[in-house]
């Protein structure tokens, strides 16, 4: 535990004087769960009538399920995309300015492997999903209502979910690393358990604090958004844009953009306090092996 700390407040003070670190690793935020702050703090949450019409006349139109398969292959384009983005920013923060094309398409195609586990979990509870939930909202009222019933049912498959997305950034963290120091992805990947285990508890306390940094900064910058964005759609909704709105409209993005450097700064320090863990789980094996 005293060598992780050690690890990441080395991390966080490199980082700290590395500002252009930040930019690439905004976009990586951005790109793989920033957006989803913007959206939960500017999106208004539909209420339980109309989550409850919106989704019987989805599972009873006559395109069901073909419309069901058009949201997930736009989903997966989506995905897609965010994979590239964030690839190439990771391979700007593991090489900087000797970042090629070669480094982004290898950790693309490292995180399209070690993501499989979370999108075969996201996909078994959208599954579970579609079961449960429809059962749940044509329930008789009860305590809760069918949104937190669903979640609680689906709750094991969302902590096995979160558990394989710790797992698989923790493979990638160490793939990606011996991807941009030349290995193929292939090589990469079988040596990853191995570089894993030879950092230990550091890894894990690694993948432990990164998951719940992310969680919780992300809560923050969502419930930060939401409460600023309140008036502004209050005063949209009742008399349009003005020039006070167009000022307030300008803090809000300001703000925004701010939370996005600081999750770009996160971003930075989780890849390079990955990088400060897996050198010295590197250097005790290449001590231990030899030449």
């Amino acid at each position: 535990m005293r060598r992780w700390w050690s690890d990441a407040l080395s991390a966080a003070g490199h980082v700290a004087d590395r500002p252009l670190l930040w930019l690439p690793g905004a976009l990586a935020w951005t790109a793989g769960v920033g957006w989803l702050a913007l959206v939960i703090g500017v999106a208004r949450p539909p209420n339980i009538g109309a989550l409850t019409f919106g989704g019987a006349r989805f599972f009873g139109s006559g395109a069901w399920p073909w419309n069901a398969v058009a949201i997930g292959a736009a989903g997966l384009a989506a995905a897609l995309i965010g994979f590239a983005l964030v690839s190439a920013a990771e391979a700007v923060l593991l090489r900087g300015r000797n970042a090629v094309r070669r480094d982004a398409a290898r950790i693309f195609v490292l995180g399209l492997v070690c993501a499989a586990p979370t999108l075969a979990g996201l996909l078994a509870v959208a599954t579970a999903a579609v079961v449960v939930a429809p059962l749940e909202f044509n329930a008789p009222d009860q305590q809760f209502g069918p949104l937190v019933r669903t979640a609680i049912r689906l709750g094991p498959l969302l902590v096995a979910t979160a558990v394989a997305a710790s797992a698989g950034a923790a493979i990638h963290a160490s793939a990606a690393r011996s991807a941009v120091a030349g290995r193929t992805v292939a090589e990469a990947l079988r040596g990853s358990p191995r570089q894993l285990a030879g950092a230990g508890a550091r890894a894990v306390v690694q993948a432990a604090a990164m998951l719940m940094a992310r969680v919780a900064y992300l809560a923050v910058a969502a419930i930060g958004l939401r409460v600023l964005w309140a008036p502004i759609g209050l005063r949209l909704e009742a008399g349009g844009m003005d020039p006070a709105v167009g000022l307030l409209l300008v803090g809000f993005v300001a703000i925004w953009l701010c939370l996005v450097l600081g999750g770009g700064a996160l971003h930075a320090w989780g890849s390079t306090s990955w990088t400060r863990v897996l050198g010295r789980s590197r250097e005790r094996m290449e001590t231990t092996t030899g030449p």
